[in-house]
């Protein structure tokens, strides 16, 4: 189950979601919560809570919580991140919420406030924040590894069960801290030349809940969704000035 915002060129958001959970074998259903416009001009337009709501609770109610996991993106409001925590009330499936904020443009995302989403993000099996989104739930910064470290324990503190902390800012490798019951992990890869594709969070984010909803550990879904993006990062193709994957 994916819910997030619509990017017509699918670069990011729920349809790249759908075309990461196709890429690995998976069968994606997509809530929309929001349409935004990510060209010259920088549009976003939430989706009616209550719809958002009685969407969600119908395509879970269909698909059934066997082999059935949720990704969520973009919210875009905190009425609209409210509806898709009342709609998960009866899910006991694995959620994992990247919670997007702004766009790799800077348009901003989410207009609302951070409880909002920190009580969905309790929901959540896993929060994967990047390192400005960390920055901004916790309203401090967060510029290096150990300070990934410390805002994935901080995050956890707040009631959150497990936080994957995404490095891909970080200078060096691009290395990524999972804070969970377990321990910590830190997870590395090297860097791929060239620049950055959009939408690498939202694949990554997308593909641990897929490995989740197939029965894998948290660790284990985390390693392989950080090795299959990094196959498909060296792949990316260049399409109208831009990298995707």
């Amino acid at each position: 189950m994916l819910v997030g915002g619509i990017d017509p060129g699918a670069g990011a958001g729920a349809l790249r979601d759908l075309l990461t959970a196709s890429a690995l074998g998976a069968r994606g259903h997509v809530v929309g919560t929001a349409w935004t416009e990510q060209g010259d001009d920088f549009i976003v337009e939430p989706r009616a809570p209550a719809s958002v709501r009685i969407a969600l609770t119908a395509a879970l109610a269909k698909v059934g919580a066997a082999e059935t996991g949720v990704k969520i993106g973009m919210v875009a409001s905190a009425p609209v991140a409210r509806a898709v925590l009342a709609a998960l009330a009866s899910f006991c499936g694995p959620v994992v919420f990247d919670p997007v904020v702004r766009a790799s443009s800077g348009g901003r995302l989410y207009d609302g406030d951070r409880e909002s989403l920190l009580a969905l993000a309790r929901r959540a099996t896993l929060l994967t924040p990047n390192l400005d989104e960390a920055a901004w739930l916790l309203d401090r910064p967060v510029r290096t590894e150990a300070e990934a470290r410390a805002a994935g324990c901080a995050l956890c503190a707040l009631g959150i069960p497990a936080v994957l902390v995404k490095g891909g800012h970080l200078a060096g490798e691009a290395a990524d801290v999972l804070v969970a019951p377990a321990g910590v992990t830190l997870f590395s890869a090297a860097r791929v030349a060239g620049p950055s594709p959009r939408g690498t969070g939202c694949a990554l984010a997308t593909a641990i809940a897929v490995e989740l909803a197939r029965g894998e550990s948290l660790e284990s879904a985390v390693a392989v969704a950080k090795t299959w993006l990094w196959q498909r990062i060296e792949r990316a193709a260049t399409v109208d000035g831009e990298r995707h994957l």
